[in-house]
Order: structure tokens, then sequence, then C-alpha cells
């Protein structure tokens, strides 16, 4: 991954750099002013609705600035994007995503810094959830939407059966749960890990997080770290114990993560570890949403990690070309302060979507949508196919699953994935 950005940067700087004298166009002579915002809003998808809306209304309330929207299917976006990057001929705003894809751009100088404007959000978006688009103490961009990861989904008429009143907090607390459901017949967590992704996005990312500290992935890839260090070794093994412990369904390595929140939904197993996107779903199809609650991942004794973070990526960002004139930059930032308010939260929260602000929702919103959106506010840990190289994430997403065969041991893993590391320098 570390390579991958360097040559992009390099690629992306040149170009950028070499025409970067380039002015953009002027305000028109009476005075307004049109700005092109490309976007992947392609799909027929509640947020894009929103996303579209709010604009749509941006517009009809300003009379001197129109946003222009050029949408772009997915699959095709960030190749265009790039293209024109190396061609100097981006539009006056664009969607982007955090991290290493945004800061080739960044880093070239093809976007403006939104520091001007970033107080806007103080008290609105936690610090940590903004950084995500910050690059050398720059913003970028603001993001609309989180992707979490790691929740745990659970069903609080099981659990009070077997005594639970509260979820547990701990680790050892939670394999107290599990044999307790083990004893009363009860399969404790529904799981479908045939894709290999589940057992890496939604377990690891988060109980590594919770025993490294969130510096860990990136010191690991840097040369600064490794991934046998002991305390990474010991996340690893908690996939183990779980196992060992009947914590999962037998059938977990043949069916996928649907089927899994299925079995979940109908009530075959008391718990279920899944992201936000099994938020719908779940809403959508159990009888009683008052009988699903929500938690995130215990802590774990030992571990080194901020207990409040839960893996996650921040999404929804738009970030603007460094072209503009100071008048286009003045009517983005007008544009910019309006997208994202509470308006836009409000709306994307009614179609299930985790929002990065701590917003007031109402009786309407179910509550098990409100704490989901509340763990998001501790700050986000890395999700660790979201970081990892392809080859490195084929690495533990196949180690896992072998792990739960009984074919791998958690240092044996370890030793995999800094063997991979060190070819691929």
């Amino acid at each position: 991954m570390k390579r991958l950005g360097l040559i992009m940067l390099g690629l992306w700087s040149i170009v950028i750099l070499a025409a970067c004298g380039n002015d953009s166009e002027e305000a028109s002579a009476d005075g307004n002013i049109e700005l092109t915002l490309w976007n992947d809003w392609t799909e027929d998808r509640p947020e894009n609705t929103v996303y579209k809306d709010i604009i749509a209304k941006f517009n009809e309330e300003h009379e001197r600035i129109e946003i222009v929207l050029e949408s772009i299917p997915h699959d095709q976006y960030e190749t265009k994007l790039r293209t024109q990057a190396a061609g100097n001929q981006l539009p006056d705003m664009m969607r982007v995503w955090p991290g290493a894809r945004t800061a080739p751009l960044a880093e070239g100088g093809a976007l403006l810094p939104l520091n001007p404007i970033i107080e806007h959000w103080d008290g609105v978006i936690p610090d940590d959830i903004l950084q995500d688009y910050a690059v050398d103490g720059n913003y970028y961009a603001i993001p609309s939407n989180i992707s979490l990861t790691s929740l745990i989904f659970y069903h609080k008429d099981m659990l009070e059966d077997v005594g639970y009143v509260e979820f547990p907090t701990t680790y050892e607390e939670l394999k107290k749960l599990i044999q307790d459901l083990n004893d009363q017949g009860i399969t404790p967590i529904a799981l479908g890990n045939k894709a290999a992704w589940p057992l890496q996005s939604v377990y690891i990312s988060t109980i590594a997080d919770r025993y490294t500290g969130s510096d860990f992935l990136e010191n690991a890839l840097n040369d600064n770290g490794s991934f046998v260090d002991d305390q990474f070794i010991q996340a690893l093994s908690v996939i183990d114990e779980l196992t060992r412990l009947g914590a999962f369904n037998e059938d977990m390595n043949t069916i996928d993560e649907a089927q899994s929140r299925n079995e979940f939904i109908k009530g075959s197993t008391a718990m279920h570890f899944a992201g936000s996107w099994a938020i719908g779903p779940i809403l959508d199809s159990v009888e009683n949403t008052d009988n699903i609650g929500v938690a995130p991942f215990p802590t774990f004794e030992g571990g080194e990690g901020d207990a409040s973070k839960i893996s996650g990526v921040a999404g929804g960002g738009i970030a603007v070309s460094s072209n503009l004139s100071e008048e286009e930059q003045e009517a983005v930032f007008e544009f910019l302060k309006y997208y994202y308010s509470d308006d836009l939260f409000q709306q994307l929260i009614r179609a299930n979507i985790v929002v990065p602000a701590d917003v007031e929702m109402d009786d309407s919103i179910p509550q098990v949508f409100q704490e989901a959106n509340s763990l998001a506010q501790g700050g986000l840990a890395p999700v660790y196919d979201a970081t990892l190289t392809p080859e490195l994430t084929d690495v533990i997403n196949n180690g896992l699953q072998s792990i739960t065969l009984g074919e791998k041991t958690a240092e044996a893993l370890a030793e995999d994935m800094q063997k991979q590391l060190e070819e691929s320098r």
C-alpha cells in the first residue's frame, strides 16, 4: 500500500505541479457562479437521493451560485478522477475517499485546504473523525457518513433468559455469556465466514485495535513495527479461543455473511457481529426492533488501545480544486457549510446511515440506530482490509479461517503476514 501510494503521489504530483500555474475561470460577467461537482451517485440508493435533494435545495435558495452535478458510475469514477488529475483537469469539486486515496491529490497541491472554514463543525463532528480527511495538518473534505465494521447486535430477551440485563463490557464477561448460552443449548454468535473477510474486517479490525492501539497497523506497514508483535498475536488468538469456546455456528465457513445475519434475525442465535450495513436489514426484518440491542466490542485486559474507538471509515467527503478563484472559493465555502448541515445528517439518519455528527434524534428513530450512531463518536480505528495491501488481506483472511479449522496458530499467521510484508518491499 505504501509503495502504491508513493507511485500515485509521484505520478500525480509531477503533472499537477507542472500545470499548477493555470488560472481557473473567473465568475461570469453577471456575477453568477457555476460550480461543477463530480460524484458517483448513480445508483438508486437512499443516501444518494438525500445528497441530490440537499444540493437541489441549495440551488433553489441561492440565485448567484449553481452547483452542477456530473454523476459517473462508481466503477469508472476513480479511474476518471486519476486521469483528470494527471491532466490538471479536475472539476471544481469532487467526491473523494479518505486516507491514501486523497493524500496524493492533497500532497500534489491539487486540492484546496478547508482550514478557513473547519471551525464551522466544532462541536458537531469530532476532530478524530475529521482527521480521516486531513493530510499534514490540513483538512481536505468533511465526512457525511461512517461505515462502522464492528458492531455487536443481540437479542435482549435471549440474554435476559440467561441472566444478562446489560451487555458484557469486558472480554472475560463475554466469554462467560458465551458459556451460559451454550449451557442452555443456544448458539451464541451467528458467523458467515465463507468469503473469509468477516473475521478480519468485523472482528480483528477492532479486537486488534483494542490490543495494539491505532498506530500499530501503520507502523507495521512502514517498518516501524512488526506483525509478530505480542499484542497483535494475542488479538489473533481471540479467534482461536472463541472457536474453541463454541461461540460460532458449526457451518460458519460454508455460509456467507448475509445468511448468518438471517439466522440471527430468525432467532437461531443470540448475537451477530457485523457492521453498520446490517442495521437496515435487521430493523426491516425483526418483528420487535425494541428487542434488538447493539454494543461495542468489549475491552481486553492488558490492551493498549482506546476502548472508546470502533473500526470504521468516514466517507461522503467533497474535495475542492485548488485552481478556483477567490470568488469561487467563497462560493464553495458557502455551499459546503450549507451541505454538511444538521438537515443533511438528519435525512441520512432516516435512511439508516450512520453519520459523524452527534445530532439530536427524536423517538421515531429506533433506539438501536441511535446507539450505533453514538458509538461512532468515540473515534474510528482503522479497518484492516481498507488499509492492508490485497496480498496481505488475503493472508490474514485465509489465515483466520484456517485458525477456526485448527489448521494454523495465531503465531503462524502473524509470521505469514510479516513474511508477506517483507517480500513485498
